[in-house]
């Protein structure tokens, strides 16, 4: 394994993952696939949940190329139709008796006003929703695994982001940016009220929050370009390598959440170095209205009602 492919951090740090059974959502691109190879490279048995399954095909072959003995599974996933969340986690409840991390990666952003199978805003429906369904869905199998991790994918986007309990689905006053900051703030409230469910529940679960820093995902491109807008898009790609760091550098956090044995329930990761857009992964800053506990926990209750799960009853 060469360092073309992966930060020497990685290769260094992340410990051997043999008999680990691994979910990563959006391994097909960005962050995810990064840390799917990195995880493959170091034996977990990975499993790619993706919403386009070409282009997850397409990505597992990338993998094994690059690492031949790689264990990969892929199911489909997508977080925007709730169905499909529950095929997903079932196909996953039937096929493995374990489950030693569910990465819950996959995102997108920077959208036109768009809604999911469910009616709910596209952004908070699929970054936030979607996952907090899956999460619970799979309770079962993390709890029946000893050591067993979530670790959420949040963002800096955090900082600017409010919970609009009034209108969470941006019906009115709805911008990219709003609804954007809204669904990264909701993945950070929602890592770190599942900690607190652990710890109450008396569970052998941790929950463990990241974010990427600046990293040269598509996200923001796809989003440009999808809006008509392919010459911003095209003006954001020529200045990405000198904004922001590589997927494979931008998924170290989440590497670092996801394996190492130093870290804590509750713990939240990003980049070390300047104001945490690049560098090796260290303890992040949360904003003071991301560490509000009321606001996690109303947060938390809205999303049951919204997504028809029950957190409890997943752990009787």
């Amino acid at each position: 394994m060469t360092t073309q492919i992966l930060h020497p951090w990685a290769e260094e740090h992340v410990p051997d993952q043999s008999s680990k059974t691994i979910v990563v959502t959006g391994a097909n691109s960005g962050i995810g696939f990064a840390a799917a190879q990195a995880l493959a490279y170091k034996n977990a048995k990975v499993v790619m949940a993706c919403r386009n399954l070409s282009k997850a095909e397409d990505a597992k072959q990338q993998i094994l190329d690059s690492v031949p003995n790689a264990d990969i599974d892929i199911v489909k996933l997508d977080l925007a139709d709730l169905k499909s969340v529950e095929a997903c986690a079932k196909i996953i409840n039937e096929k493995y008796d374990q489950l030693d991390c569910l990465i819950n990666n996959a995102g997108l952003g920077w959208i036109e006003r768009t809604e999911t199978a469910d009616g709910f805003e596209m952004q908070i429906g699929a970054n936030h929703l979607g996952h907090f369904a899956l999460t619970s869905q799979l309770l079962g199998l993390l709890k029946s695994t000893p050591n067993s991790r979530v670790v959420s994918v949040a963002s800096l986007a955090h900082y600017w982001g409010r919970i609009k309990f009034g209108d969470l689905q941006l019906n009115q006053g709805y911008s990219r940016v709003k609804g954007y900051g809204q669904s990264k703030l909701a993945n950070l409230l929602f890592g770190l009220e599942l900690q607190r469910f652990f710890e109450k529940n008396s569970l052998d679960i941790k929950s463990v929050v990241v974010h990427p820093g600046m990293s040269g995902t598509n996200i923001a491109n796809s989003a440009l370009e999808a809006g008509n807008h392919k010459l911003l898009s095209k003006i954001t790609n020529a200045m990405t390598p000198y904004m922001s760091q590589s997927p494979q550098l931008g998924c170290l956090p989440t590497l670092h959440a996801a394996t190492s044995a130093n870290v804590k329930g509750g713990d939240y990761f990003g980049p070390k170095h300047a104001f945490e857009v690049f560098g090796t992964p260290a303890k992040a800053r949360i904003a003071k209205h991301a560490r509000d506990i009321a606001t996690a926990a109303k947060l938390w209750t809205l999303s049951e009602e919204l997504t028809q799960v029950d957190y409890q009853q997943a752990i009787a």
